[in-house]
């Protein structure tokens, strides 16, 4: 299944910043790509960077055409190509803008991107069912709900490629967008403008079933495991009989924002992080992140919480990296269950973003995640109970069957 989300990040590391830009060619951005790689990439893939510079190599000489005065950005889409040849998911190439926005998000601040604030999926019989509305968003003060249907927007229909596509100018623009669609079968019109938004990592909703909804979108930023303690805290408050921790469409982020987030249900067995040259023993002991047994000044959680109470941990394959660290880490947790999906399959390793020369910057693998036995760690979780969201029951009837079948499975 295809989602559009808002965020896809992915790090590790506590800031990124564009180096200010001197006269880069594109053979120099080249080669400083392979350096990169040769020099740190400690993912799965088998590709040496020896092997790829030695195939792209024409390609960049092609590029400039023997002109000894070539921009770097010409050597964009082939450094993107050369990447996709790793098949690594983690190991990625961001344009100086798209790294200046991502430095912004891993520091908490609100980037520029614009986004109207919906996770939506493809229906089949064509248009977008919308997932979830993002608090603060420009979806949110439109009214629109989990389950709306969203057929055409600026009169293009919302199918395919096609439909992906015209999201996307309609976001790009900043302009008013009139979305076309169906609630639960019945018409509904709305004219919304897309706009920059600080996602918010976690919400807290008490059902009237007794269950509490833990949604934890992502941790990217710092402070994420302290809203978790701080919500788990309500929850014990509130005396509820469980809790559904929503990890779908969460792509991870920051390790130690995890490990202060899993220290809120349990206490999370240590970590090996393993680059080329070293590894380090990452854990969570009384609210502090823990490096080779020793606590760290920062990040920490004041009064931290610890809920032992019934716990379903809901997963889909948009639930990667840090996610998928505290899926596994919550597996072996008492009166614990974990429903949905399998995960993206990049819970193995670990990354990092690196400023290059001419401004833009690279995502890259630099080490694997090893147990507390220092053996490798299964790249994907395949939950003990299956379940999916229907969409077509979610337009018709605007219930989340997934997140139904798990509070079903804490209500027994």
């Amino acid at each position: 299944m295809k989602r559009a989300a808002l965020v896809l990040a992915l790090a590790l590391t506590p800031s990124v910043q564009a180096a200010p830009a001197p006269t880069v060619t594109a053979q120099d951005l080249f080669d400083e790509v392979v350096y990169q790689l040769a020099s740190f990439y400690s993912g799965p893939s088998d590709v040496r960077a020896s092997d790829l510079r030695r195939k792209y190599l024409p390609e960049v000489q092609k590029l400039c055409g023997g002109k000894p005065e070539c921009a770097a950005e010409q050597a964009y889409g082939l450094i993107k190509q050369l990447l996709g040849d790793l098949k690594d998911a983690h190991t990625n190439f961001y344009t100086p803008s798209q790294l200046e926005e991502v430095g912004k998000l891993l520091l908490g601040e609100q980037g520029q991107r614009r986004t109207f604030g919906a996770v939506t999926e493809a229906l089949g019989a064509g248009g977008r069912v919308v997932l979830e509305v993002l608090p603060g968003s420009a979806a949110e003060r439109a009214g629109w709900k989990a389950g709306d249907v969203l057929r055409r927007v600026n009169g293009v229909a919302l199918d395919g490629q096609a439909g992906q596509a015209a999201l996307g100018r309609a976001s790009a623009r900043g302009t008013p967008a009139r979305f076309e669609g169906t609630r639960q079968g019945k018409t509904m019109s709305t004219v919304l403008t897309a706009a920059p938004l600080q996602v918010t990592p976690v919400s807290l909703s008490l059902r009237p079933d007794g269950l509490a909804v833990l949604r934890l979108r992502h941790f990217n930023t710092p402070g994420v495991g302290q809203q978790v303690h701080d919500a788990l805290r309500k929850v014990q408050a509130a005396g509820t009989k469980g809790v559904i921790l929503d990890l779908r469409w969460n792509s991870g982020g920051r390790v130690e924002e995890f490990l202060l987030s899993a220290g809120a249900f349990t206490d999370p067995t240590p970590l090996f992080l393993k680059t080329r040259v070293d590894a380090a023993k990452i854990g969570y002991g009384a609210g502090r992140y823990l490096v080779n047994g020793k606590a760290q000044e920062q990040p920490r959680i004041k009064t931290p919480v610890r809920y032992t109470g019934p716990l379903a941990v809901l997963v889909d394959e948009g639930t990667a990296s840090s996610a998928e660290f505290l899926t596994r880490t919550l597996l072996g947790r008492p009166s614990t269950q974990v429903i949905g999906e399998a995960t993206a399959g990049v819970g193995d390793t670990a990354t990092r973003f690196i400023p290059l020369t001419d401004g833009s910057g690279l995502q890259l693998t630099f080490a694997r995640m090893l147990d507390a036995a220092e053996q490798p760690l299964g790249a994907r979780i395949t939950p003990q109970v299956g379940a999916s969201v229907d969409l077509a029951r979610l337009a018709r009837t605007g219930r989340d069957s997934a997140l139904e079948q798990a509070a079903t499975l804490l209500n027994r």
